[in-house]
C-alpha cells in the first residue's frame, strides 16, 4: 500500500481502541503501512507506550507540524499532549507540565472534552511528581471540571484514582479510600483489566504501612489512616515526622527541617532518647557523621544547639547537662516519633523520593546531609533491588520511585489519547 495515503477512519478508530486497551503492536499493525499525519500520530503513541520514546516523539512532531500547517487544530492538539506524555515519561517534567497544559486548553478549546480531561490529568501527574502538590490539585480539578457525565467510564476511573493518589500524597486516608472506592467502581464498568488490576493495587496498598511510629519506648506499624490522625493532632502531643522533617504540636506544623538535615538528626537523636539525655559525642555523632568527636566538633555543636533551639521555636527546650544534652517538654506532653520503615541511609532516602519526584544523587546528599558518594553507594543498592528507578546519565541522572509503584495516574502512559475523530 502507498505510504503517503492516509488511513482510513474505519481503521483509524480501530488502532485508537487498541491504544485505549494497551495493545500497542495491534495498532502498529494497523497504523504501520499508512504514511498520513494520523497514521504518524498514531504509531507515535503506539512507539510510545512500548518505550521507543525517541521514534515516537519524531512521529508525533512530523505529525503535528503537518496537522498545523492544515489548520487541523484538534488534530495537532492531540499530537502536542501526546508529546507531552512523552515528556512526562522521560521525567523532562517542566516540559510536560506546560506541554500538556496548552494542550488541554486546545482541546477544551476544539470542542474535545475527553482528551481535554486526558490532558490535564496528565499536567497534575507531572506536578505531583515534580513536587508541586497545588499545582497538582488545581491541574486535576480542571480534568474533572472538564469531563461530561457520560464521559467513558475509564476516563472517570483515572481521575478517581489520580484524586485518590493526590489525597494520599496529602495524607488524607478517608479521602483516598473514598476516591479509590469510586475508581474501582468506575474500573470494572469499563471492563479494563489494567485499570482494574491498578484500583484493586491501590486499595491493598491503602491497608498495609507506610510508616513505623515510636512512643513511650514502643514501636509499630503505622498505616496511612495512622499517620493522619497523628497529623491531625491532640493537645499534649508533639509529633516528630523523620519522613517530612517537621516537628508538629498539637496538630500545628512549628519547625521545618526539610532543608536542614544537620538540625534533624540532633533532634531525631535526642526524640529517640526522649526523656533520657544523649551524651555529647553521640549527639555529635549524629549530627556530623563522625567516628572521633574532638573539641572543634563539640565547638560546632554547641553553636547547631542554638539554631535547633531558634527552629523550634518553644516546642521544648533543648538543655545542656554538662556533657550531655536533653530535650524537655515539660510535664504530660507526649513525644512521637514518626521514622521511615526502613532504618538507615535506605530509608531515609525511600522516604525522601515518597514525593514522586525525580532527584540527582547531590540533591538528595544535600537534603539529607549526606555526601554524594555516601548517597551514591546507597543509591546503588536501591537501584539493584528494584526500589528506585534510575534515568539519564551523567549530570542529568534522576533517582525516582519506580513506576511500579506509582498509582495508574504515573505510568499508564497514553492510553487515553484516540487520535482520529
Amino acid at each position: 500500500m502507498d505510504a503517503a495515503v492516509e488511513i482510513p477512519a474505519d481503521l483509524g478508530a480501530r488502532a485508537a481502541r487498541s491504544l485505549a486497551a494497551g495493545d500497542a503492536l495491534d495498532a502498529l499493525k494497523v497504523a504501520g503501512p499508512f504514511g498520513g499525519p494520523h497514521a504518524l500520530a498514531l504509531r507515535g503513541i503506539a512507539l510510545a507506550q512500548i518505550g521507543a520514546y525517541a521514534e515516537a516523539r519524531a512521529a508525533l512532531e512530523r505529525a503535528a507540524r503537518v496537522f498545523a500547517a492544515s489548520g487541523a487544530e484538534r488534530a495537532r492538539a492531540r499530537a502536542s499532549a501526546a508529546l507531552g506524555e512523552i515528556a512526562l515519561a522521560q521525567r523532562e517534567l517542566g516540559e510536560a507540565r506546560r506541554g500538556l497544559v496548552e494542550a488541554g486548553d486546545a482541546l477544551e478549546r476544539a470542542g474535545d472534552l475527553t482528551n481535554a480531561a486526558w490532558a490535564r490529568l496528565g499536567a497534575a501527574r507531572a506536578a505531583l511528581l515534580d513536587g508541586h502538590v497545588a499545582e497538582a490539585e488545581r491541574a486535576l480539578a480542571a480534568a474533572e471540571a472538564t469531563v461530561t457525565g457520560d464521559a467513558p467510564a475509564f476516563t472517570r476511573a483515572a481521575l478517581a484514582l489520580a484524586r485518590a493518589e493526590l489525597h494520599a500524597r496529602l495524607v488524607r486516608a478517608s479521602s483516598a479510600r473514598r476516591a479509590a472506592g469510586q475508581a474501582a467502581a468506575c474500573a470494572r464498568a469499563s471492563g479494563h483489566p489494567q485499570l482494574i488490576a491498578e484500583t484493586e493495587r491501590f486499595l491493598r496498598a491503602h491497608d498495609e504501612p507506610v510508616a513505623r511510629v515510636l512512643r513511650g519506648g514502643r514501636e509499630e506499624l503505622a498505616r496511612l489512616a495512622d499517620v493522619e490522625a497523628l497529623a491531625a493532632g491532640a493537645a499534649g502531643r508533639v509529633v516528630v515526622d523523620a519522613i517530612r522533617r517537621r516537628v508538629l504540636d498539637g496538630g500545628a506544623a512549628r519547625a521545618d527541617l526539610s532543608r536542614r538535615p544537620v538540625l534533624f538528626a540532633m533532634l531525631e537523636a535526642l526524640a529517640r532518647a526522649h526523656p533520657a539525655a544523649v551524651a555529647t559525642a553521640d549527639l555529635a555523632r549524629a549530627a556530623f557523621g563522625v567516628r572521633a568527636v574532638n573539641e572543634s566538633h563539640r565547638r560546632r555543636l554547641r553553636v547547631e544547639v542554638g539554631r535547633l533551639r531558634a527552629a523550634l521555636g518553644g516546642v521544648g527546650v533543648v538543655k545542656a547537662l554538662g556533657n550531655a544534652y536533653r530535650w524537655e517538654l515539660g510535664g504530660g506532653v507526649e513525644l512521637v516519633l514518626l521514622a521511615p520503615l526502613e532504618p538507615g541511609d535506605a530509608g531515609a532516602i525511600c522516604a525522601l523520593l515518597a514525593d514522586g519526584a525525580a532527584w540527582s544523587a547531590a540533591a538528595i546528599g544535600a537534603a539529607l546531609g549526606k555526601s554524594t558518594r555516601t548517597v551514591q553507594r546507597a543509591l546503588a543498592d536501591l537501584a539493584l533491588a528494584g526500589a528506585v528507578e534510575v534515568t539519564g546519565g551523567g549530570p542529568s541522572r534522576r533517582y525516582a520511585r519506580p513506576r511500579a509503584a506509582l498509582s495508574i495516574a504515573s505510568q499508564m502512559l497514553l492510553l487515553g489519547l484516540a487520535l482520529p475523530g
